[in-house]
């Protein structure tokens, strides 16, 4: 009791300073606070129990009032003493206490938390009254420690002490305020004490004006840099958003979270989204599936940014939670899903017992534990390539992703857009984990994910690199922490690079791994033809496979567009299909119109191949009239309805049995189901979207009437009425397919020409490659075969980018060859003849396709089908040769040169026999290039080619026994005539190679130099290269043909004339032309034919001694044995003109010296 007389007496001085109001002096106040603040802290140090009721009686009597004018002084440091004063009587009273002295008076104007807390609202300049950001700060800590004081005892019971909920309003409004303050740290913190203020109990319609700002700034301060006040915000939000008020402001705060998303966050920021959504999904109960797929769409997105394990884990967490919890609340959940057979596509044509049996393989499908072999790679390259671990999905996730689907893909669509610029890495993952999640539902989505997959490899800077097909397919079998370690060293590939390839082509095998094969390839070759009419490209399919000559005469009206009388009968066909065809078999469907493709059938699709090949060889160029679309079909149709009608015509006749063959082999195909269900979708979307359109129009036409009646209904309407209407309109967007519409406007206004085949040939053989994974794991073994028509409508895709103007795509066609061998396997033996000749045509460029590869692939198909390759290479051999001359093209340099290739390649590998057997054929071929006036190229590449064949020695020698001859005569020396220009001296010199490889090899008949004639010409011909002083190499190669020919030449004046020609030429400047004149020389003089007269030796002797004396050691050295060889010609002469020369070099001397003395 002391003590508290004492404190009463002392600070009554100091009151009294505070309350003159004549007391202007600033330091005088500070000093009356600090001592008043010091002897409280002093009282509070020694003071029992009864004392601070005492104090508590005593501050509201003489010190509330004043701290509470003072606590709006202009001077910051007076407010900010009156904080300290109450901040210390907080620390050191208890909860009743503190009661008593914060609300025992209630009234606003005299109660110190609402006269702080208006100090945090704006003033009529929209400036918030408390300027001084530091108090603004301590302000809200001091409602923080209140507020949390309150919730601690209520907690333990409920209580109406220290209950700052009496001033809800007036705290929220200035918090809604401060959550614009630029000062970090205080957003923070009102944060934290709006997140405490747990203000979803509290819903009164009175505060829903500020719920609603409060979200808006939330929103607004998003955009924060530090994490941590980020993840205060969005604990707020996650509370705000629930609120009914806040109802349809949801999608704002979804957009603002991607926004979030695209930031560099932390892994708590994102652990706090997750929660958030996982509350929202749960708690607000009238979300339509639009909005659904958008927050599940930031799950996604977020498991996709680069964090740490464990949060990914906690994102996938969230979504099996709360599927799990909508699994039960659906007490009819199976039941809906078996009444949309969109959605349930695989479980409609199924039997309970089936339904079942996919429902346990489903339960099992990613169970990591009982994978093998490729199998075990696939699924562990995808958990490791996309850092998620997904090895069991539940039947709850499955069926949720289901209902979603659609709406969640057009989210995926959306983003892709938003982020067109931007690097779009993150949709891979995204597009990974909704195809794993909707399994085998997806499939209608396979066109928007091939087309995303083609424009990310447009942009792929490593698209053309030599290695990029080599990593593709080691992506599939080979695990990919063993590539990693050796991305630089095998592939030389930066890190990012290589994984950006890694996820593109881990996105197609996961198409070709969940989806239906033929749908899959369907859709790359709507892509690859830039056709979008199903009917036009199977026709187009079935009438190549036609086997009679009849689809001439139809092919030109049928192919471009699409058949009024088809379209018909496939409505009719699909009608009864679904009644009586619910398990039809499509293996054997075809039996009685095999494909063009199989073994029997080959020379029908050879001779087909150069049929076309002549066609476009002799095809003049024209440029047509461009006309539009209504044109075309006005002209097809016209032009159909002749055929179809005009019965006395054989041409109509061979129309009809063409579409009625058509007809039943495109009704029954494969391809069709899905096609069909495709269109369903469509066509149901389509009446909703014009139901909407009329419904617009409608609007549109009143527009007068609704808005004088609107201003009236303002006025008139009550909030309850509009919350009724807005109840509704969710309810209408719930049982409309919204997603649709959208899907649709897409596919018309975003319509992407693919030019690049090679994109699109990698998209097939990494289809293939999911798909053989499908074939080979352990659960689907035995279910899935590759159907027959698929099969042959592969290669009918091959057969179409198998041209040499893509040959740089051609180890993306071996890797697709590869993947249909291992799929097929047995029934290689039906189509080793087709695969053989695409094996072939890819060895015509050794710079894309490895020949290793490609000769493992033929082992295999040798296997297969029991037959040695040297006998595919004959057949192919045997239709090439015998079609040669008209399928190529002698205009076109890369036509010439893919077939000249081809026919390199066939010679290499076929035998002897045939070879001579058909030796006609290729020499009428030779005779072609000679008797037509040429480009230089396309001489130097048959040259070259011309060049390869001679200097192969195995199995050529009979050929060019018998045809060497001619070949020299008629082909060789004809195009070594000589023409001024570079490029026909390039022509002499190739020609001038493959002159010296008939000799050099010894492939011509021994007879060829008894010719006379014959040799005179080509010593002729060689004469007048060697005269070219402009192009040295030619010369050289010319007197080295001279040298090897004079060995064998029996004719003496033959000899002696070319002896002389030799001789002259020792005086060439050319130091390598006098070298090669000194070895044909030689040569001559080894000749047992040469007949030299005295005289002849009387004029050679002493010029050989002469040129002995040569500035050049080697000229000397060959001369010597020239000479060596001449002493025993005629003795008598050499000695004498040996003693007559002279000679100044050493080498020379001593060359001499070694001849006179053997004389």
């Amino acid at each position: 009791m002391k003590i508290y007389d004492s404190l009463h007496k002392t600070i009554n001085d100091h009151l009294h300073i505070l309350n003159d109001r004549k007391v202007l002096d600033r330091e005088k106040k500070m000093n009356s606070l600090n001592n008043i603040y010091d002897m409280i802290s002093n009282f509070f140090n020694s003071s029992n129990n009864e004392e601070k009721e005492n104090f508590c009686t005593f501050f509201l009597e003489n010190l509330y009032d004043p701290l509470n004018i003072l606590i709006n002084d202009e001077f910051d440091e007076c407010r900010i003493f009156v904080l300290k004063i109450y901040f210390l009587i907080e620390k050191n009273l208890n909860n009743l206490l503190l009661d008593n002295i914060l609300f025992k008076k209630l009234k606003n104007e005299d109660n110190f938390v609402f006269i702080c807390t208006s100090r945090l609202k704006e003033d009529e300049n929209n400036k918030i009254i408390e300027e001084k950001e530091d108090i603004r700060l301590k302000i809200v800590q001091f409602l923080y420690t209140i507020l949390s004081r309150h919730k601690n005892m209520y907690q333990q019971s409920p209580t109406i002490i220290l209950n700052i909920f009496i001033y809800l309003e007036h705290i929220l409004s200035a918090l809604s305020i401060l959550l614009k303050d630029p000062y970090p740290l205080l957003k923070k913190q009102t944060c934290q004490l709006l997140y405490e203020l747990n203000i979803q109990k509290e819903t009164k319609e009175e505060y829903n004006k500020i719920y609603k700002d409060i979200l808006t700034n939330l929103l607004g301060s998003l955009h924060v840099r530090k994490n941590d006040t980020r993840e205060a915000i969005i604990k707020c939000l996650k509370i705000i958003t629930c609120l009914k008020t806040n109802r349809n402001s949801l999608h704002n705060v979804i957009e603002c979270f991607k926004k979030l998303c695209k930031t560099n966050i932390s892994n708590n920021v994102i652990l706090e989204m997750i929660n958030c959504i996982e509350m929202w999904i749960l708690n607000i109960k009238d979300l339509n599936n639009v909005e659904k797929a958008k927050l599940i769409f930031i799950i996604f997105l977020c498991m996709n940014l680069k964090i740490v394990p464990c949060t990914i884990k906690r994102c996938y967490d969230v979504i099996e939670n709360i599927c799990n919890d909508l699994y039960k609340q659906n007490t009819n959940n199976r039941d809906h899903l078996k009444n949309n057979e969109h959605i349930l596509y695989t479980f409609k044509n199924c039997g309970k017992n089936e339904k079942n049996n996919y429902e346990e393989e489903y339960n099992n499908l990613l169970n990591i534990e009982k994978m093998e072999d490729i199998y075990d790679i696939f699924f562990k390259n995808i958990n490791y390539i996309f850092t998620f671990s997904l090895n069991k999905i539940s039947k709850s996730v499955h069926n949720f992703f289901c209902e979603i689907k659609k709406e969640l893909y057009y989210e995926i669509i959306s983003y892709e857009k938003s982020c067109l610029f931007d690097s779009n890495e993150e949709l891979f993952g995204i597009i990974t984990l909704f195809l794993l999640l909707t399994h085998k539902n997806s499939f209608y989505f396979i066109k928007h994910i091939l087309s995303f997959i083609y424009k990310s490899y447009i942009s792929f800077k490593y698209l053309n690199y030599p290695s990029t097909p080599l990593l593709i397919d080691d992506l599939l079998f080979v695990l990919h922490e063993n590539i990693k370690n050796q991305h630089e060293q095998n592939y030389s590939y930066q890190y990012e690079s290589f994984l950006y390839l890694s996820k593109q082509v881990y996105v197609i095998l996961i198409c070709g791994y969940l989806m239906p094969i033929e749908l899959c390839i369907m859709e790359i070759a709507k892509m690859i033809f830039d056709e979008n009419d199903v009917e036009r490209i199977l026709t187009k399919f079935y009438l190549f496979n036609d086997k009679n000559e009849n689809y001439k005469e139809f092919s030109s009206n049928i192919i471009e567009t699409k058949n009024y009388y088809i379209e018909e009968m496939n409505e009719k066909f699909v009608q009864e299909k679904k009644i009586n065809n619910k398990h039809n078999n499509y293996n054997n469907i075809n039996n009685n119109n095999e494909y063009i493709f199989l073994n029997k059938n080959f020379q029908t699709y050879i001779q087909k191949c150069y049929n076309d090949l002549r066609k476009q060889a002799n095809q003049p160029f024209i440029i047509e009239r461009p006309c539009s679309d209504k044109e075309k079909k006005h002209e097809f149709y016209s032009n159909d309805h002749l055929l179809l009608h005009n019965k006395n015509n054989d041409i109509g006749n061979n129309t009809n049995i063409i579409i009625n063959k058509i007809d039943e082999r495109k009704l029954n195909s494969i391809f069709f189901q899905y096609n069909n269900v495709e269109d369903k979708n469509i066509k149901q979307t389509d009446e909703k979207n014009i139901k909407q359109t009329d419904e617009k129009n409608i609007k549109q036409t009143d527009e007068k009437n609704i808005k004088l009646n609107d201003e009236k209904n303002i006025k008139l309407n009550d909030e309850k009425n509009i919350k009724l209407n807005d109840e509704k309109n969710i309810k209408l967007n719930d049982e409309k397919n919204i997603i649709c519409y959208p899907l649709n406007e897409y596919d018309k206004n975003t319509s992407i020409i693919y030019q690049n085949k090679k994109i699109l040939l990698i998209i097939l053989s990494q289809i293939l490659g999911g798909y053989y994974v499908k074939k080979y794991s352990q659960n689907n073994k035995k279910e899935h075969v590759f159907n027959e028509e698929c099969i042959n409508f592969v290669f009918y895709l091959i057969h179409e980018n198998i041209i040499y103007e893509n040959n740089d795509s051609y180890p993306y066609i071996l890797i697709t060859l590869k993947h249909v061998i291992h799929i097929i396997e047995k029934e290689c033996k039906k189509y080793t003849n087709i695969l053989f000749h695409f094996l072939i045509i890819l060895q015509t460029n050794p710079n894309f396709c490895s020949h290793s590869q490609i000769n493992n692939l033929m082992e295999e198909i040798e296997k297969y089908g029991e037959t040695k390759k040297i006998y595919f290479y004959n057949y192919e051999y045997y239709y090439f040769i015998k079609n040669i001359n008209n399928i190529i093209n002698l205009n076109d340099f890369d036509n010439f040169k893919y077939h000249i290739d081809i026919l390199n390649i066939l010679l290499c590998n076929i035998s002897n026999d045939i070879l001579n057997k058909y030796s006609k054929e290729l020499m009428n071929f030779f005779y072609l290039i000679i008797n037509k006036e040429l480009n230089s190229l396309i001489k130097l590449e048959f040259l070259l080619f011309l060049n390869l064949f001679i200097s192969r020695k195995k199995n050529v020698s009979t050929f060019f026994f018998k045809n060497g001859k001619d070949i020299l005569k008629n082909i060789l020396l004809p195009l070594c005539t000589w023409k001024t220009g570079l490029s026909e001296a390039q022509t002499r010199k190739s020609v001038l190679f493959c002159i010296r490889e008939l000799f050099i090899n010894n492939v011509l008949h021994v007879d060829i130099f008894k010719n006379n004639i014959l040799i005179q010409n080509l010593i002729c011909v060689l004469k007048s290269q060697i005269d070219d002083t402009w192009n040295h190499e030619n010369r050289e190669i010319s007197i080295y043909i001279c040298s090897y020919i004079v060995k064998y030449v029996t004719n003496n004046n033959i000899i002696l004339d070319l002896l002389d020609y030799l001789i002259k030429l020792l005086d060439d400047s050319n130091i390598s032309i006098r070298i090669c004149t000194t070895t044909g020389i030689h040569s001559i003089f080894q000749n047992k034919n040469l007949v030299l007269s005295k005289e002849k030796c009387e004029h050679i002797f002493p010029l050989l001694f002469l040129h002995m004396d040569d500035d050049y050691e080697d000229v000397s050295k060959n001369i010597f044995y020239i000479l060596k060889i001449a002493k025993g010609i005629d003795k008598d002469i050499f000695i004498k003109h040996a003693k007559n020369s002279s000679e100044c070099s050493h080498h020379a001397k001593s060359y001499k010296n070694l001849l006179m003395n053997e004389v």
